[in-house]
């Protein structure tokens, strides 16, 4: 079922405009800065997917899938992380309990044959953007039942990664140039790692924000203090690899000045080959990434990804169980 007038009132009511995703309006530098243009585009496609699903009615998305599918293969990432959002905002506001419409979408009855199922990191995401805009009393009602998503719940560290994302990227000033450190985040709190996820999409966002230019990118990831360094690094190898936007020499650069964390930058551009090949929108960009970032191919950099994700079958949900899994696909790149 496509839109609904009830859809269209909860779009009015939630939907950012387009234009708070420029980069004029939100204050980022745009000298120098050759992938804004390729960086925005990819927001926008974001903000496109939750526009689709905020407005969808019922649990049945083939409407939503076929619009989806619509966007150019390598932007489509972004477009079902904005969908996801949308659909976990749906699910928060609805006075219904439980949250089917989100499970149905990333999972289904059926894992493999759910509409989302293939950008699960992605959706991961997504659910992290519906949290920024929530109180967090109601996060309880946006967050899904992991068990239903897939065979390793630790990834739902994913959701918190999302959240710094749109933290660093619409709230700049407090979460990046004063390096705001949250707290109370229910559902992820005690586990000291909620902050670690959450560096890791601060330095995904900087990477929108400083639109490919490379010194002042990593001017910003070493202001930050040395403690938080491997997982801001880690961060930029995930953007650096699935958004891209800028030349292989220039990816040179940003892994020379890694320093000791480029095993970290590798490990974030394997994750984002994960993506894209689970996905299957794998584009010439991605490729060029995992060659300089990681030292092999894309399918390559899946494959090692893949084979680790063992580690989380039958896990718990913890920090400590996604950070074992970083660590033992980082370890090939060391």
């Amino acid at each position: 079922m496509g839109a609904t007038l009830l859809g269209s009132i909860r779009k009015r009511i939630t939907a950012p405009p387009t234009s708070s995703i420029r980069y004029p309006v939100r204050g980022f530098d745009t000298t120098d800065a050759p992938a804004r243009d390729e960086l925005e585009f990819s927001a926008f496609q974001l903000l496109f997917g939750f526009e689709l699903g905020i407005e969808q009615s019922g649990l049945d998305h083939g409407d939503l899938v076929i619009r989806l599918e619509s966007v150019r293969r390598e932007y489509q990432g972004f477009a079902y992380e904005g969908a996801v959002m949308g659909l976990a905002m749906r699910d928060a506001m609805s006075p219904m309990p439980g949250h089917r419409i989100t499970e149905t979408f990333m999972a289904g009855p059926d894992f493999h044959s759910a509409p989302g199922s293939k950008h699960l990191f992605m959706g991961y995401m997504g659910i992290g953007f519906t949290l920024a805009h929530l109180p967090k009393f109601m996060w309880k009602r946006a967050l899904p039942d992991y068990r239903k998503l897939a065979d390793y719940p630790a990834m739902r560290w994913m959701i918190m990664d999302g959240y710094g994302f749109h933290q660093a990227y619409f709230h700049t000033r407090k979460w990046v140039d004063e390096q705001y450190v949250g707290s109370n985040y229910p559902g992820f709190a005690p586990d000291p790692y909620v902050n670690r996820a959450i560096d890791q999409g601060i330095a995904r966002a900087l990477w929108f924000v400083h639109g490919g230019n490379m010194k002042r990118y990593v001017d910003a990831l070493n202001a930050f203090p040395e403690s938080r360094r491997a997982d801001l690094w880690g961060g930029a190898g995930v953007a650096a690899g699935y958004a891209g936007g800028v030349t292989a020499d220039e990816l040179e650069v940003l892994l020379k000045a890694s320093g000791q964390y480029r095993a970290d930058v590798a490990l974030g551009a394997a994750f984002a080959m994960r993506a894209r090949v689970v996905s299957d929108t794998l584009a010439d960009h991605n490729e060029m990434a995992a060659q300089v970032l990681c030292g092999c191919t894309a399918q390559e950099a899946d494959e090692i990804a893949g084979r680790e994700n063992t580690v989380l079958h039958g896990g718990d949900d913890s920090g400590a169980t996604y950070e074992l899994y970083r660590q033992r696909i980082m370890r090939h790149f060391r």
